[in-house]
């Protein structure tokens, strides 16, 4: 059965845990993980976001066949440097985008968002939001969002869990092209995101490294699904998601 992880962090932390990416797919053949989705965090989401990016393509064109990459752009650097850094990126082959609103310092639906988001329409690209941060980004947030925005897709990274996820599914269920993320839950609420949603809306993430990666694995493989369930969300929802770019 095919494992792809939707979302593996790297960057520059200096308190936290980061991997380069000789460690980086270690870690992915020791959980038996054939392909992975590396997403920044760090300056390089804050700050640094074009040496992010061309980092992070470099390690994926060393490695094409086990990477692929979110790019990120603050949306405060505004429409012309934001858009131009996006477009770059996106020629490059990343193949969404990645927000952490919280670090990146604005609220999901705060009109500074729409001019980057419009590029990535344009591109036909998902775009990745690390939810579950009250006030900058909620799951009910990110669900208005996708109501105003219903031709881009939105994965709900981490499904909210770090506010509990009491408005998780209230929010998923809004509409088609919210897609959630199985990282940080447990194996009963996947086991419900694929009931309520369908495999085809659960993607399998680790977080890793700041997340075990086997433990995630096992919650998935605790969930009950069918193998075919089992199958969509480790591997066959994230190509669905990324299409062609990966």
């Amino acid at each position: 059965m095919s494992v792809i992880d939707a979302h593996v962090a790297a960057g520059d932390l200096p308190d936290l845990p980061t991997l380069g990416v000789d460690d980086l797919l270690r870690t992915l053949d020791d959980v038996g993980v054939e392909r992975a989705v590396v997403g920044p965090v760090g300056r390089w989401v804050a700050v640094d976001n074009e040496d992010g990016n061309r980092t992070l393509a470099g390690w994926v064109g060393a490695h094409p066949h086990r990477l692929a990459w979110w790019a990120t752009v603050n949306p405060w650097y505004g429409r012309d440097r934001a858009g131009a850094e996006l477009r770059r990126a996106f020629a490059d082959g990343a193949c969404g985008l990645k927000l952490v609103p919280s670090v990146q310092g604005f609220g999901l639906l705060s009109p500074l968002l729409e001019p980057v988001l419009d590029v990535v329409e344009e591109h036909g690209r998902p775009v990745y939001v690390v939810t579950g941060v009250p006030v900058a980004s909620e799951p009910l947030q990110l669900a208005e969002l996708a109501l105003r925005r219903p031709g881009l897709r939105f994965v709900m990274g981490r499904s909210g869990r770090t506010d509990f996820s009491l408005d998780l599914l209230p929010a998923l269920t809004t509409g088609p092209n919210l897609v959630a993320e199985t990282a940080y839950n447990g194996a009963a609420l996947i086991t419900r995101l694929v009931a309520e949603l369908g495999p085809g809306r659960v993607l399998f993430s680790t977080d890793a490294p700041f997340n075990d990666a086997r433990l995630e694995l096992e919650r998935v493989g605790r969930a009950g699904l069918t193998d075919a369930d089992r199958a969509a969300v480790l591997g066959g929802s994230a190509t669905a998601v990324l299409g062609a770019t990966w």
